[in-house]
């Protein structure tokens, strides 16, 4: 099965972070319509952090955040057999440090979970950041995501410290 026409025509990412099964598309406007159904294709995560499901403008929210800073990449995941993207990964590169970047969010729909996209991802993203010279990988899970603290304990981050609203910062140094 092929990528849908309007993934297909997708610029080069300026980061490689293709796995063996997947591949990292970077995601503008032209592919809203993917975000959101990856967004809400996971109404657990939604639920379980915000109280609510994603709004219908959610995917459009995402990329306006994304596309008003430079050092953000947002990437669709997609089968590298083709299909519908399965999840997508929100990146903020030199944050909090010029030798740092920070997972702002690595989703995939409810379907697609446990089958190893995430381990296949981390382990891209980071082989990636390393050959730029990053440092070290950072991110923040909120108290109420049990199974994302599990996941990322998983494969060898740490926690780091504790901001004040119930949320913990994980790193792994590259």
């Amino acid at each position: 099965m092929r990528l849908p026409a309007d993934l297909r025509a997708s610029a080069l990412a300026p980061l490689a972070l293709d796995g063996p099964r997947l591949r990292a598309l970077p995601a503008s406007a032209a592919h809203a319509r993917h975000l959101q159904a990856c967004l809400d294709g996971a109404p657990g995560y939604f639920l379980a952090t915000e109280g609510t499901l994603p709004g219908p403008d959610a995917a459009e929210r995402l990329l306006s955040d994304a596309e008003a800073d430079a050092q953000r990449l947002l990437f669709l995941l997609a089968p590298r057999a083709g299909g519908a993207p399965v999840g997508l990964l929100d990146l903020q590169l030199e944050y909090p440090e010029p030798d740092t970047a920070q997972i702002v969010l690595l989703l995939f729909r409810e379907r697609c979970q446990g089958q190893g996209y995430g381990r296949e991802t981390t382990a891209a993203l980071e082989a990636a950041l390393a050959a730029r010279g990053v440092r070290a990988l950072r991110l923040s899970v909120v108290d109420e995501n049990t199974g994302a603290h599990a996941f990322w304990e998983r494969v060898g981050f740490a926690a780091v410290g504790r901001l004040e609203r119930g949320v913990t910062v994980y790193e792994k140094v590259l």
